[in-house]
């Protein structure tokens, strides 16, 4: 077995992680750079960033240190915009800090923020009739009922699953396990109607995308077979269903089936698709399966390929291949209140989501590969996040949500996101680690 193969063999780890390449040589490599980015500034960046600037503004604006929970709707300097607490963000800031508590350090008070969100969360979101809230007050009170958005309950899952291997809480596992168990059977159902989407029996990538998040996670550490399941299902989803074989690019929304609705075949949600393939790169590492590893890579450099804006930098939102004339939804920018309506191939709004999505796909397909494209756009995507979205330039551990195609300063949000800002700062932060560890 050559040196590179013992290698993957060796560090399939459970976040994902891909391999190191050492072969017992007792010289330490060379230090990588990624296109100009040395991978020692790039730690000490990213070391900052977490612990200096987001996490004290979470801590200090958005944790509710009293009553337990999250709350997101925050200008940059923190100012609340109201005190709502969304399932998406409790679920993603159980998860936040229940993984900081298991892979950077163990602190008490990661564990003790944790356990406050959960105990919010689990006292007043579930309903009598099994599903959860979808938006609660400062105190609990709810303020929308379930009303059929599934991917609070979703990160709600994924959140008590990392709570429960911090805090060794069979409790929290079980209940994750039994949402999930409860959502995998929803979206197979006959009557299956996911509210945002066009029709009855319809369903989006973005499902397949949160279930096989939550089993990659799962199953190294308790191995379930309706997991194990759910997983086999999401991994052929993403790799095998969404992926339109003509246009190279993974198709958002199909029927239960896994036909496209019309009008449907060629579009693509460019941000979900490369966030879905690196998740199915975990999940092939985690299975030891290189091959499919480096399939997923390769997806992800030609979504890069079609979707990065190689005039004013950033992601597009979505490509709608072949079609010169198509008019996009009118929609309101995430944390903002501008209305944006684009008309063409792509449209041009950026989103900091999907450039966080960048950042980690780029830098998972490097550590995999140490390809030139991947170190490439992982540099193009941290300029972008650097120089537009991140307000760490104003000594600020906020950032602008979205904007438009040259991504103009908004000099207001009525939103911060708790997820995908920190879950890239703490897997590039470990990546970096792995890729160069610090003598």
């Amino acid at each position: 077995m050559d040196c590179n193969r013992r290698g993957f063999l060796g560090t399939a780890l459970a976040s994902g992680a891909a391999f190191t390449v050492s072969c017992g040589s007792k010289q330490p490599a060379p230090m990588p750079e990624l296109d100009g980015l040395s991978a020692d500034a790039l730690r000490r960046q990213y070391h900052y960033e977490l612990f200096d600037l987001v996490l004290p503004f979470w801590e200090r604006h958005g944790i509710d240190h009293e009553r337990g929970g999250v709350m997101c709707s925050l200008d940059y300097d923190g100012t609340r915009v109201n005190d709502e607490k969304r399932l998406w963000f409790q679920g993603r800031g159980l998860w936040v800090y229940s993984y900081l508590y298991n892979h950077f350090g163990q602190q008490t008070r990661h564990l003790d923020i944790a356990r406050k969100i959960k105990d919010f969360m689990l006292r007043h979101a579930p309903q009598s009739d099994g599903w959860w809230a979808e938006v609660l007050d400062g105190a609990g009170g709810v303020l929308r009922p379930f009303s059929g958005d599934l991917y609070g309950m979703y990160f709600a899952a994924e959140g008590l699953q990392e709570y429960a291997w911090a805090a060794k809480d069979d409790e929290a596992r079980d209940t994750a396990f039994s949402l999930l168990k409860k959502l995998f059977d929803h979206i197979h159902s006959k009557d299956f109607r996911d509210p945002s989407m066009p029709g009855a029996g319809i369903r989006p990538q973005g499902l397949w995308m949160v279930t096989i998040q939550n089993g990659t996670q799962i199953l190294p550490r308790w191995d379930d077979p309706d997991i194990r399941r759910h997983t086999d299902a999401a991994l052929e989803a993403i790799t095998e269903k969404h992926y339109n074989r003509d246009t190279g690019l993974n198709t958002e929304i199909l029927r239960v089936d896994f036909t496209p609705p019309e009008g449907e075949a060629n579009k693509c949600l460019v941000g979900h698709a490369i966030e879905c393939l690196w998740m199915a790169l975990d999940e092939a590492l985690r299975r030891k399966d290189e091959t499919l590893a480096r399939t997923c890579a390769t997806r992800m450099r030609h979504h890069l390929d079609v979707g990065w804006d190689h005039v004013y930098g950033g992601l597009v939102d979505g490509v709608n291949v072949d079609q010169t004339v198509y008019e996009w939804p009118e929609e309101t920018l995430v944390g903002t209140n501008i209305t944006t309506r684009a008309r063409g191939e792509y449209n041009y709004r950026k989103t900091y989501w999907a450039v966080n999505e960048v950042l980690v796909a780029a830098m998972k397909a490097f550590e995999l590969t140490r390809a030139d494209w991947a170190a490439r756009y992982f540099a193009l995507a941290q300029r972008v996040a650097d120089e537009k979205f991140s307000q760490a330039r104003r000594n600020l551990g906020s950032h602008m949500i979205a904007s438009d195609r040259r991504m103009t300063f908004q000099e207001r949000s009525v939103r911060q996101d708790n997820y995908h800002p920190l879950r890239r700062l703490l897997y590039v932060r470990q990546a970096l680690d792995r890729i160069a560890p610090e003598a």
